[in-house]
């Protein structure tokens, strides 16, 4: 079975706390670094999101063409 994702989502949270905790960087150096991921974060998920309505467009195209090929086989 599979970890449900909200689940997952506090551990992360709790993990990147714990490691910043430990860091024992003071909070005007640790805020760079957690701008500079963020930063890292947005664009990848923009990459993705762009990936998947590429995928998508590309299946729907398919989808379309199977069916103008049945038609024409059975018309």
């Amino acid at each position: 079975m599979t970890k449900p994702a909200n689940l997952i989502i506090e551990e992360t949270k709790e993990n990147l706390v714990k490691v910043i905790n430990e860091s024992g960087l003071p909070p005007f150096l640790v805020e760079p670094i957690i701008k500079d991921l963020y930063n890292q974060v947005s664009i990848l998920k923009q990459q993705e999101l762009e990936k998947s309505k590429r995928e998508w467009e590309e299946s729907l195209k398919k989808e379309k063409e199977k069916n103008k090929d049945k038609e024409v086989t059975n018309g």
